[in-house]
């Protein structure tokens, strides 16, 4: 009596392995990019909410209107500013009134971090591109913060658009997340 598989046996279940595989593959790939999304809607959340914290404690001080992706270079050096970085309004601790109107005089984004309004592991390794789009009297807004969405007065707090990341959904000029004036978080699939 012989003992093993023979190499129909093999291949049959090697077969089916494969087509296992070919089905899951896809599946996985859709809830990694899900869950990376859902991750950056939370982001951005707490990037607008950090704002409007920053925007009340300095009396009408706003956030530069920027760009920037956490996974490069120079997105890093915005996310990853130290402690020692924070500025505060002023020097014995007083907000003062915002009379800055000009987007260059405006604190950066970096100070948000610097100043714990919000933290590094937020946006650790997300491959999209974080946008602030505080409305500044007089000023124009971005051209990545300008949606179809915001009419009027109604201009997001924050523009989220995949920068380097995987699948078509996310990369495209038409898929974004924004947070609007109500801190609700949209995106062009709902």
């Amino acid at each position: 009596m012989k003992k093993g598989f023979t190499l129909m046996e093999i291949l049959a279940v090697l077969l089916v392995i494969a087509v296992v595989t070919s089905m899951a593959v896809p599946v996985f790939r859709s809830v990694r990019f899900e869950i990376k999304n859902s991750q950056a809607k939370a982001a951005a959340k707490k990037l607008s909410e950090a704002m409007r914290s920053y925007y009340q404690i300095s009396r009408g001080l706003g956030v530069k209107q920027e760009c920037f992706t956490p996974s490069v270079q120079a997105g890093r050096t915005i996310v990853m500013a130290s402690a020692a970085d924070c500025v505060s309004p002023t020097s014995d601790g007083i907000p003062y009134q915002n009379s800055a109107t000009e987007n260059e005089s405006l604190p950066s984004v970096s100070q948000l971090f610097a100043c714990g309004y919000l933290s590094y592991k937020d946006f650790q390794r997300l491959p999209y591109e974080f946008c602030t789009c505080n409305p500044i009297a007089g000023g124009v807004q971005p051209t990545k913060c300008q949606i179809s969405e915001a009419e009027g007065d109604d201009t997001p707090f924050v523009v989220v658009r995949g920068a380097d990341g995987d699948g078509s959904k996310y990369t495209s000029s038409s898929y974004y997340m924004y947070v609007d004036q109500a801190m609700r978080v949209k995106d062009t699939a709902d």
